[in-house]
């Protein structure tokens, strides 16, 4: 009888790359058929029982468990069951993809892993040449349509959906780090496939016109010139290169933070310029509308894939799903995961910068490595900016380039006490925050958010329902009232609980209620859209028109949210009210 490998032993290439085909095969399947279930998970991890073997150890595996376990604690919230089963599996899908990655990584294939992701970009890049609907999604270069739909003509056609131009951006700024390695780190004719591989992928990112991942890939390119020049003044000055690069890293920080702090109203127009969902909604205005989402969500967040009804009924205050992500990797998380899990994703980010900054203490970092560090920079650059990993199926790819940065097995002592500690200091923290009075508040909100947009969202459909309003009226809310006056208890200014509590008793009929605690979130956050629009219809509803059409007037209303307002009211049949809307709106 064969005695199994050490826990810590390197797999074998044999085995690294059967893993590696098996986690392909389960992110195809949970890819194109997402409401298949768990069973691919079975298929993804079947080559370690049979070799008798346990996945590959590594830095990341405790904070991407920690973040799997925010998305799973997050399904429960989830207004359709459906869609946050089928986010999670690709998070799941996602996370047998690094393993494997990793296990290349360990098992001595670590250029091969990187070639494989630098196929990747040039097939996707092919890809959405071949497939994209130019009429559907034009580019704001006409120059790049034009010849866009010269090329398709002349392409084959190939089965499947069309990837959004902005998703391929961000594929494609994932990738062109490995592609440029294969180029850099070999020599004859794998340089030459390395060139082609970085060539039909720069192809494809210019055509994207994906600006997000041009700067993404810029910002990139400025680290690599930094690394750079940090190398020239080190062997001159006799200098630390990290320290060095660590020291232009905070300079530059210094200068962005300064311009944003002191050309403020100009980086406020520049967001604004930037398209939204729409060319009604500025980004500038998505942000906001997300930021205070995620406030109403703080703990646990509202659910996997839970954006679009959520931000029309609670933030933009209209009656159909109107944008599918925040255009904001951070805020995407918070909103659907809540602070854990952005705090475990942080984690993962935090990690592989420690395990940049170590091996940058040899001066010379490994090519693999700079790649991965240069991936996860553009991944992150991108994502504050749009979502093309945590808002698609591209999701299956987020970690990817972590497993370049963080594959090392070898834990050392040292750094496994310290570990302990911050996990003991977290208990304890834990331990305390729900005897402390604003925490203990938070909790009851974030609760009361999700059981409200739970009862709410997956009872409502629009034309069945012709308001959110309707489906107010016919449900029971009483659950979450209760805990709103619970939290509100605790935190009697609270504006979150206020203006959500306002919002159902406006629906309810309640007007002096719903004036009270929306005059009270008013108060706390005087500039959330939701919260004025919301306080001023509970004035104008009451009889002060005057006052609540000076409210209105400086309120985002490009998705006809006043016209709603007047239809719900003749919907009720209440005429005085109607009247008084109308005339607020004139």
């Amino acid at each position: 009888m064969t005695t199994p490998p050490p826990r810590n032993a390197a797999p074998s290439p044999r085995l690294a790359w059967a893993s590696l085909v098996a986690a392909v095969a389960a992110a195809a399947l949970w890819y194109h058929w997402p409401q298949v279930g768990a069973w691919p998970l079975l298929l993804g991890l079947a080559p370690w029982p049979v070799a008798r073997r346990l996945p590959p150890r590594s830095p990341a595996h405790i904070p991407l468990f920690a973040f799997t376990l925010t998305a799973a604690v997050s399904l429960g919230a989830a207004y359709d069951p459906a869609t946050a089963w089928a986010k999670f599996w690709l998070i799941i899908g996602g996370w047998l993809l690094f393993t494997a990655l990793v296990a290349l990584h360990q098992a001595g294939l670590v250029r091969q892993a990187a070639w494989l992701l630098a196929a990747l970009g040039a097939v996707v890049s092919l890809y959405f040449l071949c497939t994209n609907d130019w009429d559907s999604y034009p580019t704001k270069i006409a120059m790049l349509v034009d010849v866009g739909r010269v090329l398709r003509r002349w392409m084959p056609a190939f089965p499947g959906h069309p990837l959004h131009p902005n998703v391929v951006g961000g594929l494609l700024g994932m990738s062109l780090p490995f592609a440029a390695t294969t180029v850099w780190s070999n020599q004859g004719w794998r340089r030459a496939g390395g060139a082609g591989l970085l060539f039909f992928s720069l192809v494809g990112l210019l055509f994207t016109a994906s600006r997000g991942a041009w700067a993404a890939l810029a910002g990139a390119a400025l680290l690599i010139g930094g690394w750079q020049l940090a190398g020239w003044v080190s062997r001159r000055r006799s200098l630390p290169r990290r320290w060095l690069m660590l020291g232009g890293l905070c300079l530059s920080a210094s200068l962005a933070l300064a311009f944003l702090l002191f050309g403020a109203p100009a980086w406020g127009r520049l967001l604004a310029a930037l398209p939204g969902p729409n060319s009604t909604l500025s980004r500038l205005d998505l942000y906001r509308g997300s930021l205070s989402l995620a406030a109403d969500y703080p703990l646990v967040g509202a659910g996997l894939g839970s954006f679009p009804l959520l931000y029309a009924s609670y933030s933009l205050l209209v009656h159909v799903g109107h944008s599918i992500h925040a255009h904001n990797l951070w805020l995407d998380v918070a909103i659907e995961q809540g602070g854990f899990g952005v705090l475990a994703l942080g984690w993962l980010v935090a990690l592989a910068g420690i395990s940049v900054w170590r091996m940058a203490a040899d001066e010379q970092l490994p090519a693999t490595l700079a790649a991965g560090a240069l991936s996860l920079t553009t991944i992150l650059a991108h994502g504050m900016v749009d979502d093309a990993f945590y808002g698609s199926r591209a999701l299956l790819l987020l970690f990817a380039p972590l497993a370049f940065v963080l594959a090392d097995p070898r834990p050392r002592q040292r750094r496994q006490s310290r570990r302990r500690l911050a996990a003991a200091l977290l208990l304890a923290l834990l331990a305390l925050l729900p005897w402390q009075r604003q925490p203990r508040a938070l909790a009851w909100r974030n609760f009361a958010a999700a059981r409200q947009s739970r009862i709410e969202l997956t009872v409502y459909q629009w034309p069945d329902w012709p308001l959110q309003d309707a489906v107010r009226r016919a449900v029971d809310l009483s659950q979450p009232i209760a805990a709103y006056e619970r939290a509100l208890a605790l935190d009697p200014a609270n504006a979150s609980a206020n203006r959500r509590l306002g919002q159902i008793e406006l629906s309810l009929g309640d007007y002096d209620r719903a004036l009270a605690h929306l005059q009270a979130a008013y108060a706390a956050a005087p500039s959330n859209n939701a919260t004025r629009q919301l306080l001023g219809e509970a004035i104008i509803v009451t009889g002060g028109v005057d006052a609540g059409t000076t409210l209105w007037a400086g309120i985002n209303q490009a998705q006809g949210q006043l016209a709603l307002r007047a239809f719900w009211y003749e919907h009720l049949g209440d005429e005085q009210r109607l009247a008084w809307v109308h005339e607020a709106m004139r």
